[in-house]
């Protein structure tokens, strides 16, 4: 069922995020061929998680997942609220507002690191550190990380290289945001909403 909430909360955050700062920004932050190279370089995490090592039920599971899917829309809100906040930073700070090329590549970044902390968090009902993720999970995480960060710095149509700290900057927030605030809401609303869950 974690799978639920891997879903939906990425889905409500990719097109709640480009339809609100399409409407405030009057352009779109995130190129179509962008978020392309975004689905490629995360659909082997998103394959690897079936490997992952998490603790199991302890009662079979039911198909009553209105408790799960709460949860996934508060998450998936939530990160919408956050990336909005770090593209404001960026948008104010760093120079994005006459340099669309460069918030293509600023959200492209946003996006994909994080996809890449939030599926670490997600994957397990309690805390994220609770369970180590699986090797294949891990390389897979690793490679789409490596091979999205890597497609900005070769300078492809569109993508052009953001400045270190700034790279730095959009990891840094991603990781605190997922795998901090994030994680203690997955945890607190499963318990309240799901006890089963982690019983």
């Amino acid at each position: 069922l974690t799978w639920i909430i891997n879903k939906v909360s990425q889905t409500i955050l990719k097109s709640s995020l480009v339809a609100i700062a399409f409407v405030v920004t009057g352009q779109f932050v995130v190129s179509a061929s962008a978020m392309l190279l975004l689905v490629f370089v995360m659909d082997f995490a998103s394959i690897a998680l079936a490997t992952d090592h998490v603790r199991p039920s302890r009662k079979p599971e039911t198909w009553q997942i209105g408790g799960f899917i709460i949860v996934s829309v508060a998450l998936g809100l939530a990160m919408v609220a956050e990336t909005l906040l770090l593209l404001w930073i960026g948008w104010s700070h760093f120079g994005l507002a006459t340099n669309p090329d460069a918030l293509c590549t600023f959200s492209f970044l946003m996006l994909l690191f994080f996809g890449v902390f939030s599926s670490v968090s997600r994957r397990e009902r309690r805390w994220f550190g609770a369970s180590l993720p699986s090797k294949p999970l891990m390389a897979a995480l690793s490679a789409g990380a490596f091979a999205g960060t890597v497609l900005t710095l070769v300078s492809l149509p569109g993508l052009p290289p953001l400045p270190w700290p700034q790279m730095l900057a959009i990891v840094g927030y991603a990781m605190a945001s997922c795998l901090v605030v994030n994680d203690a809401i997955k945890v607190a609303m499963i318990k309240w909403l799901v006890p089963a869950a982690v019983a």
